[in-house]
C-alpha cells in the first residue's frame, strides 16, 4: 500500500464520527481544542502503519476527534535535526495550544524548556530523559507525563542476544549520535552488562547518515565484530540512515542488533523494542483525558510492559549465520 493510500484511508477513519467534546469546547473558548505535535522526525511518520504517531491519530480518531471538526492539530517537524527542536518548540507554544505532545529525549527536552503551564504528553521516551524531568512518576508535579522506554533493561537484553548469536564475538560497535545527551554516559552505563557476558564494548559516535562510514571505518579499524544500534532518530530510526547502516553492516559482515524495532524489516538481523502501536494508542488515551480535563498529576508516567523480538532469516543467510533455536522460540516475529 503506497504512504499516500494511508493517509488517505486514515483520514477517511477520522471523518467516521465526530465528539461533543470539540463542539462544547468551541462554545466555551470560542475554539477547537489545540494539540500542537513536535516531532524530530519526518511528515511521513504520519503515513506508516508501523510508526506510533499513526496509532496515536488512529485511536485519536477512534475516539472521536476529526480535525477541522472536534480538534485542531498543529504539527512541525525537525526533520532529523536535532538542533531545531528547541525553535520549533518555542513557535508551537507561541500559538497556545491547548496540550504539546512529542517524543524522543531532544523533543522532550525542547517541550520542557518551551513551557512549564501547558500540559505536555511525551511517547515515548528514554526513562533516562523522563527522569529528570518527572522526579515523581506516580504523581507527576509539573505539567509533562507520558509513556516511557525501559532503556536500560531492554538494552542489556539486545547485548544478550548478540552474545547468543555470535558467541565468538568479544568486541562490539556500540553506535550513537554525540549530540543526544542521553549518550554520553554510554558504554559507561553498559558495562556490567558487558562485563558479564566478556564484551567490550566499542562507542561508534556518527552525527547524522553524513558520518556513519566515517564511524564505522574507524570501528572497523578497532577490530569490532558486531554491532549495536542503539535507537536514535537521525540514525537507525531514519529511513536513510537505517539503509546506510544495513549497507555498511552487510558489506562488512558483521551481526547486529538494535533496541529500535523498525532495524529488522529495514534489513538488519535482529531488534528487541517496544510495542510502539501500544504506545501510541496510550498516548492518545492520555491526551484525549487531558483534552477531557484531567490534570497531569492524575496521570502516571507509564513503563512499556512489551518488547518485541523480530528476527530476520533472510539477513541470517546472507551473513552466513545461524540464528540458535532458542531465539527463534521466543521471536515474535520471524522475516523469511
Amino acid at each position: 500500500m503506497k504512504r499516500r493510500d494511508v493517509a488517505l484511508g486514515l483520514a477517511g477513519l477520522a471523518g467516521l464520527c465526530a465528539l461533543p467534546l470539540g463542539r462544547l469546547h468551541a462554545q466555551e473558548t470560542g475554539r477547537l481544542p489545540k494539540v500542537a505535535v513536535l516531532s524530530p522526525a519526518i511528515p511521513d511518520d504520519r503515513a506508516s502503519p508501523t510508526h506510533h504517531l499513526y496509532s496515536l491519530l488512529r485511536r485519536l480518531a477512534e475516539l472521536g476527534y476529526v480535525e477541522g471538526q472536534s480538534i485542531e492539530y498543529e504539527f512541525r517537524f525537525a526533520h532529523h535535526e536535532i538542533q531545531r527542536l528547541p525553535t520549533i518548540a518555542a513557535e508551537l507554544v507561541a500559538g497556545q495550544p491547548d496540550l504539546l505532545f512529542t517524543w524522543s529525549s531532544g523533543g522532550a527536552r525542547a517541550a520542557a524548556g518551551a513551557t512549564s503551564t501547558i500540559p505536555i504528553v511525551v511517547g515515548p521516551v528514554a526513562e533516562g530523559t523522563m527522569a529528570p524531568l518527572v522526579p515523581d512518576f506516580a504523581r507527576p508535579p509539573g505539567n509533562i507525563t507520558g509513556l516511557t522506554l525501559n532503556s536500560r533493561q531492554q538494552q542489556e537484553k539486545c547485548l544478550q542476544l548478540l552474545k547468543e548469536v555470535a558467541p565468538s564475538a568479544k568486541r562490539i560497535g556500540l553506535l550513537l549520535n554525540p549530540l543526544n545527551p542521553l549518550w554520553q554516559n554510554y558504554p559507561d552505563v553498559l558495562a556490567d552488562a558487558a562485563r558479564s557476558l566478556d564484551l567490550a564494548l566499542i562507542r561508534m559516535e556518527a552525527r547524522g547518515t553524513a558520518e556513519l562510514d566515517q564511524a564505522f571505518a574507524a570501528a572497523t579499524a578497532q577490530r569490532i565484530e558486531a554491532v549495536f544500534a542503539l535507537s536514535e532518530t537521525t540514525l537507525v530510526a531514519s529511513e536513510e540512515g537505517l539503509a546506510r547502516i544495513v549497507l555498511l553492516l552487510n558489506g562488512l559482515r558483521l551481526p547486529a542488533v538494535s533496541d529500535e524495532t523498525d532495524f529488522t524489516p529495514g534489513g538488519g538481523l535482529m531488534s528487541l523494542g517496544p510495542d510502539f502501536s501500544a504506545i501510541g494508542r496510550g498516548t492518545a488515551e492520555y491526551i484525549d483525558r487531558i483534552l477531557r480535563g484531567a490534570k497531569v498529576a492524575d496521570l502516571p508516567v507509564v513503563l512499556p510492559s512489551k518488547f518485541v523480538l523480530t528476527v530476520n532469516l533472510r539477513t541470517a543467510e546472507a551473513l552466513g549465520i545461524t540464528i540458535p533455536p532458542s531465539i527463534l522460540l521466543r521471536a515474535d516475529e520471524v522475516i523469511e
